[in-house]
């Protein structure tokens, strides 16, 4: 599996606040929930530590988390055997649900947004799943995430942003997170691999490891916990609780379900579940605003509307296009990988 292509790091912009708002105002829901719940989380992040903290002396970049010598240092989990995924992943104290058995998404999955800020298009953001990788011997979606700024947002910010990551098949907890910004004159690399097992998560950026942090197994990142929800039969006043590890803070996240709405986007006409994600935070972090998602009342969940007001303006993301993928089922063999970076659309 192989990182894009490396690029030269520079300082932040002008208009350094445009990182933390700018950038998300375009980036589609995902990025977006790292704007609303993970501006404040990131500045309160526990310190990376030495990789010997985790018992392992040379972490590399792309180790899969950790090796499983670790396993015999760190107090840990029990996976089940790797040639049998169908088993499920096991459940952590507090997970709150069994492994998914038929997703409502597959490989090929495409959604396309266009991406609204206060009362100007502000770009376009695609999410995918381009494939299925193996981790510690599992099957893994491989999920991608683009963001272009349109032509005048251009001359004034230009956001060319990607996010990989891969999550489990059954249970759909974080295996890899990957992060690459280039927002303004701003360029950043972040790498994170998940070792459920030993509960370490390795960190490391476009110069190399950085070291570990510890994180609740069977944790979700932002990606994986939207695809979470999209499994998940909703009712009206019934709550969701996710455990999310973003930014090298762990926090649990509660999904409001408020009830059903139609929605009319670029794509259609569609009858939706609102639902709300919110922190548990207890005042450790400080929430930049509110973010409402709609999901269709259907089998597929899919995520057609999120609009948000924050204090420097508001964000809309409305679908545009939607293409279906196709099911993948552990034990299947792994689907060959196809990625489009382009923008013809």
């Amino acid at each position: 599996m192989k990182r894009c292509p490396s690029s030269e790091s520079s300082a932040p912009g002008f208009l350094p606040w445009m990182r933390g708002i700018g950038g998300p105002a375009v980036s589609g829901f995902l990025l977006l929930t790292a704007l609303v719940f993970g501006v404040e989380a990131a500045k309160t992040a526990p310190p990376v530590q030495d990789s010997t903290a985790a018992g392992d002396s040379a972490l590399s970049p792309r180790a899969e988390a950790l090796s499983d010598t670790a396993a015999t240092d760190s107090p840990g989990v029990s996976l089940p055997d790797s040639a049998s995924p169908e088993s499920g992943p096991g459940l952590a104290p507090g997970f709150i649900s069994a492994p998914v058995k038929e997703p409502p998404f597959g490989v090929g999955e495409r959604l396309r947004y266009s991406m609204e800020f206060s009362v100007m298009r502000a770009g376009r953001s695609e999410m995918s799943i381009v494939g299925v990788d193996s981790s510690f011997g599992r099957p893994a979606f491989h999920f991608r995430s683009r963001v272009k700024s349109t032509r005048t947002v251009d001359l004034i910010y230009k956001v060319r942003d990607v996010i990989e990551a891969w999550f489990d098949v059954s249970g759909l907890y974080s295996w890899r997170y990957d992060r690459y910004v280039r927002e303004g004159g701003y360029r950043s690399r972040k790498f994170f691999d998940y070792n459920h097992r030993t509960g370490w998560a390795s960190v490391s950026n476009e110069n190399g490891p950085k070291g570990v942090v510890r994180f609740t197994p069977f944790s979700h990142n932002i990606i994986s916990a939207l695809y979470w929800v999209r499994c998940q039969p909703l009712e009206a006043g019934v709550d969701l609780r996710v455990p999310l590890h973003d930014q090298s803070v762990q926090y649990p996240l509660t999904v409001k379900v408020y009830g059903i709405e139609e929605v009319k986007v670029p794509a259609g006409t569609f009858r939706c579940w609102k639902v709300e994600p919110v922190i548990e935070s207890e005042g450790l972090f400080k929430m930049a605003g509110r973010l409402l998602v709609w999901l269709t009342d259907d089998d597929l969940r899919i995520p057609v509307m999120m609009a948000s007001k924050i204090p420097v303006g508001s964000i809309v993301g409305r679908l545009v296009e939607y293409r279906p993928g196709a099911p993948y089922h552990p034990g299947d063999p792994l689907p060959e990988e196809v990625i489009d970076d382009s923008w013809d659309w």
